[in-house]
This record gives C-alpha cells, structure tokens and sequence, in this order.
C-alpha cells in the first residue's frame, strides 16, 4: 500500500468516526417534547377580570341517549336572558360573576397527552364536533365570550382525575394537548337553576282567600259548564282573617263537617311553592294589554289561536258576560296586600325535558295529548308511578299543563279604610269670651266646677280635643291605609309585567294538587257515642 492509499484510508477512518460521534452524541440529547413548556401557564393569560364576561355557553353530550344539550346565557338589552328558552329573563348575574371568577387564571397542570387519540380516554372529545363519529369520551364545552361574541375562555372539560378532587382532565378547544387542571366550577346547565323558579313568589303568612272553581268549557257552544247543580260544589271558597287564624269554607255545615286541615296545608304549600317547568311566548299583542291593565285583551285571530291551542278561551259565563276561562277552571287566591292572582289551568301534555322547557316538539304531541284527555288524567292520578319511571331520564315522556296567570289589585283585602272623626257640634248659644271679661270668665268657671254638670264650654272644649285626638290616629292611619293602597298596586303592576309575556308549563302533580274538589277538603265530623246507661244499683229502703 503507497503512502497516498495509506493516507487517504485513515482520512476516511476519521471521517466516519466524526460522523458516529455525531450521531452518538445526538442520541444521547433529551428529546425536545412539545407542550410540556406550558406547564404551570395560564390557559388564557389575557382574561383577567370576571366582568370581561357577557355570555355563557354550556354544551354537554349524554352518552346513554346520545344527545346533545346546549344552554346559553347572555347580556342583551340591559338584562340577563336565556336565549335557549325563548329569551327568558335569567337570575344569573351572581352565578355568572362565580362562574367566571373561579375561570380566571385557570392554570396548566401535568401534561397527560399530546395526541388527539386519547381525547376519548380523557373524556374531551368536543360535543359540538361532528367530523367525530365517537358517541363516547365526549365532554362538555364551556365557553365565556366577552360583548360582540368573542371568546374570553372556550375550554372543554373532561372526566375527573381519579381521587383527586376538583381535578378534571382539559383541553382547549383549539389545542389536542391534554392536562390536569384544578376547577372549582359548579356549573349546571339546568333551566331550573338560572331562573327564578318560584311562579307566584307569594308569602304563606300573607294569604286571605282561596277560591276554587270547579268547571269546563264547551267549546263549540264557548260556554262554561259547571260540574254540579250546586253553587257551593262548583266554587270552593277557604278565607281567614290572618296567618294566626284558622281557614275557614264557606258554607260549611259546622254541625256536621269540618275543614280536612291535611289537605288544605297541602294546597297552601302547593301555591305558595308553585314551581317553573317551562314557559312559552305569548304573543306581543296579547302581552301588550295584561301590562296595560292587567286584562287579557285578544285583539286578532292569532291571539284567539294561540290561546285555545294552549287550553284558553274567552267564554259566556253564567250571566251571560264573556270572560276568560280554561280547560280545567281556576284557583284564585287573594293576599293582605290586595293582590288578587288568577290561575288558568289549560291543556295536558306529554314530553320529555326540552319539550317541557322550551316546546320543542310539544306542539305535535299537545294534540295527541288532547285526544286522550281522559287516559292523561288518569296518569295524573299515578304520580308516584310516573316521577319514578321519569327520574334521570330527559328523554322520558313527562305529563304537563300550561298555565296562565294574571295579578289584580283589590283594596277590599286590605280591610276597611279608617273613618274620618266628626267634630263636635259647637253650642248654639256659645260664644267667644271677650278679653275685658278674662277675669269674670274665669270666676263662672271656678263655679262651675263646683256643680256636677258641667258648663256647654267645658263639654265643648274636651269634646274637641278627643276629636284632635282622633283625628290625627285618622291622619296615621289613613297614611298607612294609603301606603298599602299603593304598594299593592305597585305589586300587581310588578307581577304582571312578570306573568304578561308568558305561558307557564307545570307539573301535572302540582295541578292535582290544586284543583281539590270541595268533599276532598271536608270530613264529617264524628259524634261521640252515647254512654251505655247505669243500672240502678241503688240499695232499696229498708223495710221495703
């Protein structure tokens, strides 16, 4: 081998253990693993202050009925409304403030996975992604956006990290990149629990009278058709005078009957705990005159369609006089206050949960519904067996009503107005005591005061200072009377700014409850049984 072969040989050696040195020394280097430099950040720096937020988007997905529930809340026009139900207003501002502070600074935990495969595993699969055929692993979509609609927070939220509380697998929406992230986020997505649930909002202690009427409506004649022939069993009438005094019914044989107090408390607590399954729009027209004057005023035939096709018609009372009225009568019931609420119980109904809240497809099955009234009133009759088939199942088919309510105010169940004192009738012959006769004046009454019977000036005097006396108890109390007056109507106007926009669905446990037959709500009394009488064991006189 010449020395030029020799050389180039070794040339080569050294070449190719550079390279393998190379190579080896790459090996050895840690792997540069993308999305771990994030651990520890915030998932969105740049949110910073809870009140950034102007609407809320929950999405969730359940696998067992592979459906998919979306609930937004949003700042519109000045108020909170949900715009999943018909723009309902909302109870949301302090629910919103949690929600959005507990996701400001939310931080970047472990980094559990980089690949998109595994977005199933973690259970945050986006719900609203239908490229993704998976009807498992799906989780739910959380989204904050700011005023004009973009996003502060869109995170999706996937299963809890096993026996690790409050730590839920995340992901961004934008991002495959899955971490463990710690949440304090009790967020429902619930109708019930961002509104005011409670229909009447009225106070137990506060109500006077409950009258019950007991009637239907023969639609082709418009004609109300009492049940019975007597008055008393067509319209129950419960009245006290306050919270501490019992209820009383009109007409009630107290020598023979008495008030079934079980099952009155049940009514009280049924209307005073009235609640909110779903509503529904009336018509701008319609809800235009109950905020005027609190009258429900149809002014075209779409009014006269939409009330009917929800179970209300305007009806020839007995008088002759038409009058609103409904499928299955009404309860009416009165407070101290003088505010008088009317309750209109329309048409059954069958649905599942977003049928119920927000009329979905309850518009096919309203007559389907109709057509077996009387199967639908004798599920009403099961309520046990109905809630148990229902509980946890949206899908499942749940028996409704609509209701109509309307608030009056009445000042005759404020009491009677106090009566203005009439001042004492001043003697004929009684006269002004001149000044130059002070002295004289004051002698006839140290005279007088010697007599039994006092002088007409006397008389007179304490006659009018009983009558200032009287007078200004009239004056603060027909201050107060006058308070009343137009807090009640304050409060009626309130209500029925509230009630005029809609129609309420409520459970069919809930009207059972109310509309109580009169023999329902009595019991006989019991007469005690008369003592067996005592022989005579009287010891006969002696020598008898």
């Amino acid at each position: 081998m010449n020395e030029t072969t020799r050389t180039l040989t070794f040339a080569g050696i050294a070449a190719v253990t550079l390279v393998a040195a190379y190579f080896t020394d790459r090996a050895s280097q840690p792997v540069q693993l993308t999305g771990y430099e994030n651990v520890g950040e915030e998932f969105y720096p740049e949110f910073t202050g809870p009140t950034q937020a102007k609407s809320l988007r929950v999405v969730s997905y359940n696998e067992d009925l592979a459906t998919l529930k979306v609930f937004n809340v949003e700042f519109k026009e000045g108020a909170w409304k949900i715009p999943s139900h018909h723009d309902y207003p909302a109870d949301a501002e302090d629910e919103l403030a949690e929600t959005a502070t507990s996701l400001v600074g939310v931080i970047r935990g472990a980094l559990e996975s980089r690949r998109k495969n595994d977005h199933e595993r973690f259970g945050v699969i986006d719900p609203l992604d239908e490229s993704n055929t998976n009807l498992k692993g799906r989780g739910q979509r959380l989204t904050l956006s700011k005023e004009g609609g973009a996003p502060l927070v869109d995170f999706i939220i996937g299963k809890q990290v096993p026996e690790q509380p409050n730590e839920y697998y995340v992901r961004k929406v934008d991002e495959d990149a899955v971490y463990r992230t710690k949440l304090n986020v009790d967020l429902s997505s619930e109708f019930s629990e961002w509104i005011e649930p409670d229909i009447l909002k009225v106070d137990r202690d506060r109500l006077i009278e409950i009258l019950i009427s007991h009637y239907s409506i023969d639609e082709a004649q418009q004609k109300i058709v009492y049940e019975s022939q007597t008055p008393e069993e067509n319209v129950t009438v419960l009245t006290r005078k306050n919270s501490t005094t019992p209820w009383e019914m009109r007409g009630l044989d107290k020598e023979t009957q008495k008030l079934n107090t079980a099952d009155v408390n049940q009514l009280v607590n049924t209307l005073t705990d009235l609640k909110i399954q779903g509503i529904r729009p009336k018509s701008s027209e319609l809800a235009a005159g109950l905020k005027e004057s609190g009258a429900l005023k149809p002014r075209t035939q779409l009014d006269l369609f939409d009330l009917q096709n929800k179970g209300f018609v305007l009806a020839r009372g007995p008088q002759g006089n038409t009058q609103l009225a409904s499928n299955e009568g009404e309860v009416v019931l009165a407070t101290s206050q003088g505010v008088v609420y009317s309750l209109y119980f329309g048409k059954i109904f069958t649905g599942s949960t977003l049928d119920i809240e927000v009329g979905n497809s309850s518009q096919k099955k309203d007559d389907k519904a109709d057509e077996k009234q009387g199967d639908a009133k004798s599920d009403d009759a099961k309520p046990a067996e109905n809630a148990e088939s229902e509980k946890g199942n949206d899908s499942a088919l749940k028996t409704s009503r609509y209701l109509l309510v309307t608030a009056a105010f009445d000042p005759a169940y404020l009491g009677d107005p106090p009566q203005k004192p009439e001042p004492p009738e001043k003697p004929a012959d009684l006269k002004e005591t001149p000044a130059t006769d002070k002295k004289e004046s004051e002698t006839d009454k140290k005279e007088a005061s010697a007599d039994e019977k006092p002088s007409p000036q006397a008389a007179y005097e304490k006659a009018m200072k009983a009558y200032q006396s009287q007078l200004k108890t009239y004056e603060r109390k027909l201050k107060e009377y006058d308070d009343k007056v137009a807090q009640g109507s304050e409060l009626a106007q309130e209500l029925n700014e509230r009630f005029a926009n809609w129609y309420y669905v409520i459970s069919a446990n809930s009207f059972e409850s109310l509309k109580l037959k009169r023999k329902a709500l009595v019991e006989p009394i019991e007469k005690p049984e008369a003592a067996p009488a005592k022989a005579n064991t009287t010891a006969p006189p002696a020598g008898k």
